[in-house]
């Protein structure tokens, strides 16, 4: 025990102490570092402890992976909502439609009906097409004029000479006789003529005076047919015979009789002019 109070050695005993000191201060050292080392993994250890006896850790779920879409619907149901307006506006454009559709048919009718009344309202003779095709004849004859007369005054027998022509001397088989009646007009104004069936007659008659075809036996077309004769100027009216005697009933449209071949004498008498007359021959088979 002595020699630890007191050195023993051939060094001073100064020398010994301070030896015996830096020893003491490593053990103390070495002692401190191991304290703090256990204190901190005990640390750790407790925070672990404390954070498991909190309860169990939640669980995180893993986001999307590469191959996976990262929007698979728009939030808040926008992906319906476009759909539904969609569909919305499909369903507006198809009643859209509908109602277009029916307001053409409904125009169409009022154009239909529209045109029945334009034909239906204008007078006889007024309109120049319907007057060319009024002077067709039921035997198979048809008429064509001039423009319409209507708004004209009259025309008399001192003012227009009326003069009726074939066109051929004599005609083959199977052709139809054109007669062609036309109104000169030698005064300086114009006036209408009417070449209607109820005002015109046309008769076909044969070399011995019989009568075989009449436009006034089951007339056809408009009774009152006005045509602009200009000032100066010439009206023409064509009437195509089809070579037949007049039907003898003319409900059951069955056609008369063919004409025999041999000369025949037409006469045109509108009133209150005298008559005009030409002749034609129809040759044989």
């Amino acid at each position: 025990m002595g020699s630890l109070r007191t050195p023993v050695g051939p060094l001073p005993s100064s020398i010994y102490w301070r030896r015996r000191v830096v020893v003491l201060l490593v053990v103390a050292l070495v002692a401190a570092l191991a304290f703090w080392a256990t204190r901190s993994g005990g640390g750790t250890q407790n925070t672990g402890a404390s954070d498991g006896a909190d309860g169990p850790a939640q669980s995180i779920t893993p986001g999307p992976t590469a191959d996976e879409d990262l929007i698979d619907e728009r939030p808040g149901g926008r992906e319906e909502d476009e759909e539904d307006e969609e569909d919305g506006a499909g369903e507006s454009a198809g009643e859209d439609d509908a109602e277009g559709d029916g307001a053409d048919s409904g125009g169409g009718g009022d154009d239909a009906s529209g045109g029945g009344n334009a034909d239906g309202g204008a007078p006889d003779g007024e309109d120049g097409t319907d007057d060319a095709e009024a002077g067709a004849q039921a035997s198979g004859g048809s008429g064509s004029g001039g423009t319409s007369g209507a708004g004209l005054p009259g025309c008399g027998p001192g003012a227009v000479t009326l003069s009726l022509r074939s066109a051929e001397n004599a005609y083959a088989p199977g052709e139809k006789p054109e007669l062609r009646l036309s109104a000169e007009n030698s005064s300086g104004d114009a006036c209408a003529l009417d070449f209607g069936h109820a005002s015109l007659t046309l008769t076909v008659a044969d070399s011995e005076d019989e009568e075989v075809w009449s436009s006034a036996v089951c007339p056809t077309g408009k009774s009152r047919q006005l045509v602009a004769v200009p000032a100066g100027d010439s009206a023409t009216h064509t009437v195509l015979w089809d070579r037949r005697h007049n039907a003898g009933d003319c409900d059951s449209g069955e056609p008369g009789a063919p004409a025999a071949a041999g000369t025949y004498v037409a006469e045109a008498a509108v009133d209150g002019f005298p008559v005009a007359k030409t002749s034609f021959r129809l040759n044989r088979d």
